[in-house]
């Protein structure tokens, strides 16, 4: 506020590196972390934070999204991706083999209110959210780690992976098709694209780089 900066709470919960916290549409926050678990937290009387629940995955946890309300999705360390239900809490479903990259940041992303699209190594797979249902899985030759993805538009999608390399994609009912692709845009893994609107995007990579495009 006014340019200064206050600390209001630190949260201490986690016991290794925290990898991605999110708000749900609840208002409360979920992280997932390389400790194994996944914290959900509310707010208590005087407005802070605390621990709701903790839900411990069998391997490191680096992605998480919610999917649904009252639903979220999540990845760990064995290339299994969870479905989980936060009213009942519990595992709805999980689907084996998924080829992700292990350290994917931002990676899942919903492209329709059906599709949830997850990058890996080489190919991007598709996931219907209401089957539970691993439905395509898209080659990408010459990406090796994907990471970096962000909508355009809600037809066009971009990715970027670890040759420094973005991608464009058009969206097509339970399809990607590649419009066009940048090379070189990094000198290395291309970690995070951010959409910051009127056609512009900023990428962030090992580099040590912020691109405005």
């Amino acid at each position: 506020k006014d340019n200064k900066y206050e600390i209001l709470q630190t949260l201490k919960y986690h016991t290794d590196s925290v990898y991605k916290i999110i708000e749900l549409k609840n208002k409360s926050l979920v992280s997932c972390s390389y400790d194994k678990s996944i914290i959900f937290y509310n707010k208590d009387n005087n407005n802070k934070y605390i621990q709701n629940y903790k839900l411990n995955t069998k391997g490191y946890c680096c992605s998480v999204i919610e999917i649904k309300d009252n639903e979220i999705c999540y990845s760990e360390s064995s290339n299994t991706i969870y479905f989980y239900d936060l009213l009942q809490k519990k595992e709805i479903s999980k689907i084996n083999n998924i080829n992700t990259n292990g350290y994917t940041l931002e990676g899942f992303t919903m492209i329709s209110k059906e599709l949830l699209l997850i990058p890996g190594i080489n190919k991007i797979s598709i996931i219907n959210i209401n089957e539970y249902e691993l439905i395509r899985i898209i080659d990408v030759s010459n990406s090796e780690e994907i990471a970096g993805i962000c909508m355009l538009n809600e037809n066009i999608l971009l990715s970027g992976d670890k040759n420094g390399i973005i991608r464009q994609w058009k969206i097509e009912e339970d399809n990607l098709s590649l419009i066009s692709k940048k090379e070189s845009a990094h000198n290395n893994f291309i970690y995070f694209l951010i959409n910051i609107g009127d056609g512009h995007i900023a990428s962030g990579s090992f580099d040590k780089s912020i691109i405005i495009w």
